[in-house]
């Protein structure tokens, strides 16, 4: 036999010899160590939520000695959040909890009010409903303008509204009330 067919011959008995190895740890019930090198990729985006209220100048200039109003836009909502199991949009009232429970603009010299309720219209993205009537009518608490589920979103508007009956017969004065938007990312 030549040099290199023995070579050849030596080389093929040794990696027979070397899988049969394996193969009896194996069946021995030895575990086989194999080595293995891996890089895990990884990277982070950072929750990036928030909201952007815009005053309307109907808010200033309410017709309350009026017949009243229905639909007045006092502001607009800028919203972003990429995170995808949504948000709330909670608005409360500063007067809300005073007697009569329910929103109102109050002087503070003649202490008379005038009840309102709040309105969002907005976009339909993540299951939110189109229009949300009704707010802070009776309720203080939990009253949520945009519920948003499963979406992401970006650069969407909601218009704040405020109804209400009119009153000539109030006093002389300056009425008003504070209302919050605040975002709740679930």
């Amino acid at each position: 036999m030549s040099p290199a067919n023995r070579t050849k011959l030596g080389i093929a008995i040794v990696a027979a010899a070397g899988i049969g190895i394996v193969a009896v740890a194996r069946l021995a019930g030895y575990d086989v160590i194999e080595a293995a090198n891996t890089i895990v990729l990884q990277g982070t985006v950072a929750q990036n939520c928030s909201v952007d209220v815009t005053v309307n100048a109907g808010a200033g200039s309410l017709p309350l000695a009026s017949a009243g109003a229905q639909r007045v836009a006092v502001g607009t909502v800028l919203q972003n959040c990429n995170k995808k199991t949504g948000y709330t949009l909670e608005v409360t009232s500063q007067n809300c909890s005073g007697a009569p429970t329910g929103a109102k603009v109050v002087d503070p010299v003649s202490t008379e009010y005038l009840a309102y309720s709040t309105e969002f219209q907005n976009p339909t993205t993540g299951g939110s409903q189109a229009s949300v009537t009704g707010l802070l009518a009776a309720t203080c608490g939990g009253q949520y303008g945009r519920n948003v589920t499963d979406a992401k979103v970006s650069g969407e508007t909601s218009t704040v509204y405020v109804n209400f009956t009119g009153s000539e017969t109030l006093s002389a004065g300056t009425y008003q009330d504070t209302l919050t938007i605040t975002m709740n990312v679930k």
